[in-house]
């Protein structure tokens, strides 16, 4: 298959799981890209390098240690000081509890994100992106709204609980 799209694949500073990036690294592959796959416990000046270096046309971040949150948002916001826009899409396991899974993307989208891909369907609204992307562009694609649930809307003080 001849290479559609260039892709630059990482993790957080925080990550050193492997095995994520390599199925990444596959199935972004299979849909056309051309990876640079940056390895476990990417440093956020090495992403900025490699960004630079290959003007891609899609970041993809991943992180399956529960921790990948914080780091989500230290790589956005210093890829942003640099002055580097890349569409960017974030998946796997990015905090320790399923129930802050909403939470954590409507703040990564907030931040920026393209989109954020968590939950059991992940992988299959990933493959959606993808064949998106390939059609229409990875900066045309507008993520679904991220839920808020009732505890993290902003008025939950005042709501009575029954």
């Amino acid at each position: 298959m001849n290479a559609r799209f260039r892709c630059v694949l990482s993790t957080v500073e925080s990550d050193s799981h492997l095995w994520n990036l390599v199925y990444l690294q596959k199935l972004l592959e299979e849909h056309g890209a051309t990876v640079n796959n940056l390895g476990t416990c990417t440093p956020v000046q090495h992403v900025a390098d490699a960004i630079r270096a290959d003007r891609p046309d899609l970041l993809v971040v991943s992180s399956v240690n529960g921790h990948g949150f914080h780091g989500a948002q230290v790589l956005l916001s210093g890829l942003r000081e640099r002055g580097l826009e890349v569409p960017c899409a974030i998946g796997g396991k990015l905090t320790t509890a399923v129930s802050d899974d909403d939470r954590v993307r409507r703040e990564l989208l907030a931040l920026g994100y393209t989109d954020v891909f968590l939950g059991d369907d992940a992988i299959e609204r990933f493959r959606g992106f993808l064949r998106f992307g390939l059609a229409q562009g990875f900066s045309a694609w507008r993520a679904d709204r991220a839920l808020i649930s009732p505890w993290d809307s902003e008025d939950a003080a005042t709501r009575e609980v029954f």
